[in-house]
């Protein structure tokens, strides 16, 4: 009986998780316009609502919606995001070319 609770229990935590990935959506130019995301990494992006975009990690310099995500350019980078943003707020971001993967959300 206790194997089958704790199968029950891997099974529904893994459903769940599949869940809230499946209810995630790329996100929009107005999801990010005006906004700033506070990241898992400790980094903190501002999506100016004119294209301008910072970052304390990364530099300054813009951002636009491309077909592939979200191009950012910066003083020292220049790279596509693919960007996420769940039903519950979170965004999930992807920078394959730099295999960095981070969670966010919008900053208090």
């Amino acid at each position: 009986m206790r194997r089958y609770f704790s199968t029950l229990a891997a099974a529904s935590m893994a459903f769940f998780a599949g869940l809230s990935i499946a209810l995630a959506a790329p996100v929009t130019a107005a999801d990010l316009s005006g906004k700033k995301i506070c990241w898992n990494n400790g980094s903190v992006s501002s999506y100016g609502a004119g294209g301008k975009y910072s970052n304390n990690m990364t530099g300054t310099g813009t951002w636009s919606m491309t077909g592939g995500g979200v191009h950012i350019h910066t003083d020292r980078y220049d790279y596509v995001a693919i960007m996420q943003k769940s039903a519950d707020g979170t965004f999930q971001a992807v920078i394959t070319a730099a295999n960095i993967k981070s969670t966010g959300k919008y900053c208090q």
